[in-house]
């Protein structure tokens, strides 16, 4: 079974029971609904960052420049791939939302 097969098989049960109106309606329920946990889960983790340095990547990449430790780089290279992939999945989000506002007309 392919992965569109079993998306599929799993929509049609949500629908089955009621929960959503059509297997389209469902996936893009259940593709929001994964956004939007991993939008929180990174924006988590730079709030996390940002507490613990009181500030932003920016200003803490700017405080490193020269000087930095292995432990810091290290620390860095997460701050900024949370960061990255926040905006990432924010993306995803918007076009998500764009095609569902699109495919409904």
């Amino acid at each position: 079974m392919t992965a569109q097969e079993t998306l599929e098989k799993v929509a049609t049960g949500l629908v089955a029971v009621g929960l959503y109106k059509d297997v389209g309606t469902a996936i893009r329920a259940l593709a929001l609904e994964q956004i939007e946990r991993k939008i929180q889960d990174y924006l988590s983790r730079v709030q996390d960052f940002e507490r613990t340095h009181h500030c932003a990547l920016e200003e803490y990449s700017r405080s490193l420049t020269g000087k930095a430790t292995v432990e810091e780089e290290d620390e860095w290279m997460e701050w900024k791939g949370a960061t990255v992939m926040l905006e990432s999945w924010r993306q995803a989000l918007q076009e998500v939302l764009r095609s569902a506002t699109t495919a409904g007309h």
